[in-house]
């Protein structure tokens, strides 16, 4: 029982202890290593955002430059055309006076020959298509007027999924007014005109539609195009990251890096971001070095936690080493209250013995005076007797020795005895005694124990129900058990007593105790010796008139 307890108490002490301890060290470390990579992302994310603005704002600007390089020929497709292809960045030009017109085409200073896929009637009549009049196109009337970002899509062919559109389909986009700061509505009487890009992979053609539906193109030359806006990265006024930035194609194609590549900044990247339309085939990526970032500082919750931990060990430690402690004190002192009521049996044996010797002679000579004071001295030896075998039992008990010997004995005979044992000492102090026996021929019990036991419930009447002068004592049974019952007419037991009565050490009110005699453990002893037999001993709770015991024992010989 000791070591069960012992066991509970480590758990309960420094297992649960440890446990909580580690799940809230393991939590803050979580937490910590989740709050410091959420701030990495974010500033990432910012970072991220800022370069492709800047790519995004140089699109921008270049578009705005190519619309005022015909500004002079606004009006005509084909000699806008013509003034583009001077630019030093253009490969190719093409001007469409309608629909249905031919197309002229003009080269430009800066050669290039895209792929043998490539059509460029094809992109001009997707370019025409795509390039109505807005009027016709009410989604974009009102971004137009009212703002928005620099360029939004107005057509992409075919009905493949988005991935595929963006790493395989050509894009026309429309510049957006209102981007600017001191963009102006356009005024009535200004002939209309709007412009965008048609963006293919890794090709960009400007186009320019007038308002009598002619068209001017411009192929630009891919590799200066990425250059010129490459070498603006990083933005002009901002520091140099000290990680790695790398601008790709959406297939993986590697375009542009650039950052000081500190130590850390070789691995793969820790943030992702397609680049906004119409540089939306790109997406870039970053790779923070280490001194950017670096671990979330832990130790402060190292610390705590070890030191929780080993304040719990010590504590533990000792504790357990004090009760150990207390543990064998208490062994020794039960061992030595053993050993003392052994030695006390022998003597009071002896003085047992002698008393009911002399008892007989005083009666078989007629010395009524030394008969009545022989018989208080067997009274007295034999509880003194109860209180020992009381003690000794407990010792037991508490090692976890406590055994009966069951054997066959007539119920109603054992009782009657121990009744006719008691029955002049209960009578000396007035007590009725109300005896009925009915229990069953024989049962398997030791006798010895139902001895003590009934001796204790009798002693019990005797010390606490004196006042109400009446004792029963009965024995019942049917098919399944047999039982005795002992009760009185005294103060009773309360109902939140009648559980705590079993406990060792465990009385009445102090009124009722006062003067009373005894160990305390009378009770303890008594219940355990009935759940030995495989019985109970209860507190009837429906009694009124005082205490009633009921000891219930198997009924099975």
């Amino acid at each position: 029982m000791l070591q069960r307890r012992s066991t509970i108490l480590f758990i309960i002490l420094v297992i649960l202890p440890l446990a909580l301890l580690a799940w809230l060290g393991t939590y803050l470390i979580r937490d910590a290593e989740k709050r410091t990579d959420a701030s990495m992302q974010a500033i990432l994310a910012e970072r991220l955002s800022s370069s492709d603005h800047h790519l995004l704002h140089d699109m921008r600007q270049l578009t705005d430059r190519l619309d005022t390089w015909g500004a002079q020929s606004i009006g005509s497709a084909r000699l806008m055309s013509q003034r583009l292809a001077t630019h030093p960045w253009v490969a190719q030009t093409w001007s469409v006076a309608g629909e249905t017109s031919p197309v002229e085409s003009f080269e430009g200073r800066a050669p290039y020959r895209p792929g043998q896929s490539f059509d460029s009637g094809e992109r001009i009549k997707a370019i025409l298509e795509s390039t109505r009049n807005p009027d016709s196109m009410p989604q974009f009337v009102s971004a137009m007027e009212d703002g928005g970002p620099p360029f939004q899509r107005i057509y992409v062919s075919g009905s493949l999924s988005l991935a595929q559109q963006r790493s395989s389909q050509w894009m026309t986009y429309l510049k957006m007014f209102g981007y600017h700061i001191d963009d102006r509505p356009v005024q009535p009487e200004t002939p209309f005109t709007w412009s965008g890009w048609h963006v293919g992979d890794s090709m960009f053609i400007y186009w320019h539609r007038f308002a009598d539906g002619s068209l001017s193109c411009a192929m630009m030359n891919p590799q200066m195009l990425m250059k010129s806006l490459f070498q603006r990265l990083p933005q002009p006024g901002l520091a140099i990251p000290p990680g790695r930035m790398m601008l790709t194609t959406v297939k993986g194609i590697p375009l542009h890096q650039w950052g000081k590549k500190l130590s850390g900044s070789e691995g793969p990247p820790a943030a992702h971001r397609a680049c906004s339309e119409p540089l939306s085939q790109w997406e870039m990526a970053y790779t923070p070095a280490n001194e950017e970032f670096p671990k979330p500082y832990l130790f402060p919750i190292l610390l705590g936690v070890s030191s929780g931990i080993v304040l719990v060990f010590v504590v533990g430690w000792l504790y357990f080493h004090e009760s150990a402690r207390e543990i064998r004190v208490a062994q020794q002192r039960v061992t030595f209250v053993n050993q003392i009521s052994h030695e006390l049996k022998t003597p009071l044996t002896n003085i047992r013995l002698y008393a009911e010797m002399a008892s007989h002679r005083a009666e078989s000579q007629g010395d009524t005076i030394a008969r009545r004071q022989l018989g208080v001295v067997e009274a007295e030896t034999a509880r003194l007797d109860r209180l020992i075998q009381n003690v000794l039992n407990y010792a037991r008990q508490q090692r976890d020795k406590l055994t009966v010997q069951p054997k066959p004995l007539a119920l109603d005979q054992t009782v009657s005895r121990i009744v006719e044992f008691w029955k002049p000492l209960l009578e000396n102090k007035g007590f009725e005694i109300d005896s009925t026996l009915n229990g069953p021929d024989t049962i398997n019990a030791d006798p010895d124990a139902i001895e003590q036991i009934l001796g204790n419930l009798i002693s019990n009447v005797d010390k606490y129900a004196n006042a109400g002068k009446w004792i029963g004592i009965r024995t019942e049974h049917d098919a399944r058990s047999a039982r005795i019952i002992v009760e009185d007419h005294g103060p009773g037991i309360p109902v939140g007593k009648r559980r705590t009565v079993f406990e060792p050490f465990e009385r009445l009110r102090s009124d009722l105790a006062e003067g009373v005699s005894g160990t305390g453990i009378g009770l303890t002893i008594s219940r355990e010796l009935a759940q030995l037999h495989g019985g109970t001993l209860a507190v009837c709770p429906n009694y009124r008139d005082g205490a009633r015991f009921i000891l219930t024992l198997p009924n099975h010989s």
